[in-house]
């Protein structure tokens, strides 16, 4: 939580009461890697920043191809709603792909304080704001006219991700077979060594 704090009041001047607010409704809660936030089947509407780890948010299609949607690394948020103003869940999957501890508030909580709190309310602003850009970079790479050129390009854009995720995670999020991802991989590692 006080990990939290800090990162906000790098970012923000927090009242005494906008910190109490959060310190009152926050509870920290850690998951194994692997273990499910939320299922389409679960109800979980709250308002989290991963603190540890890192978590991303799938759907699954009618075949059930699993297509990742998002990943949230530390200090970065997720919702088990679709917005704080609906109740309702989303239809998709939010799973942590490392051992995780997270900070969750409720989601209707979460509203009021953005409500009563300016400094809440730009902060949930802030952290949507970083997850567009975050989105508009994966477009980026699903917009690429090659296999080769949509990992190229998630590897430049998201070094993190690239550096801590699984190769099928990788593949569900660029949208790429398993038999294209290993040859690509392959024409990757070769150019890059110089080959």
């Amino acid at each position: 939580m006080n990990r939290f704090i800090d990162y906000i009041r790098h970012r923000i001047p927090l009242s005494k009461e906008a910190e109490a607010f959060l310190q009152q409704h926050s509870r920290v809660l850690a998951y194994d890697r692997l273990s499910h936030f939320l299922t389409p089947d679960t109800r979980a509407p709250y308002w989290c920043v991963v603190l540890e780890g890192m978590a991303y948010g799938y759907t699954l299609s009618e075949d059930g191809q699993r297509r990742i949607r998002w990943f949230a690394t530390e200090m970065q948020g997720f919702a088990g709603v679709r917005h704080l103003y609906t109740p309702k869940p989303g239809l998709h999957y939010i799973q942590f792909a490392e051992v995780s501890r997270i900070l969750r508030v409720p989601a209707l909580k979460m509203r009021e304080g953005k409500e009563r709190f300016a400094e809440v309310s730009e902060l949930l602003h802030l952290m949507n704001q970083r997850y567009q850009e975050r989105q508009d970079m994966l477009v980026e790479v699903l917009q690429q006219p090659s296999a080769y050129k949509r990992y190229t390009k998630f590897s430049a854009s998201f070094p993190e991700l690239a550096k801590r995720t699984e190769p099928e995670q990788e593949m569900d999020f660029i949208n790429i077979t398993r038999p294209t991802y290993y040859r690509v991989l392959k024409r990757y590692l070769d150019e890059r060594r110089g080959r």
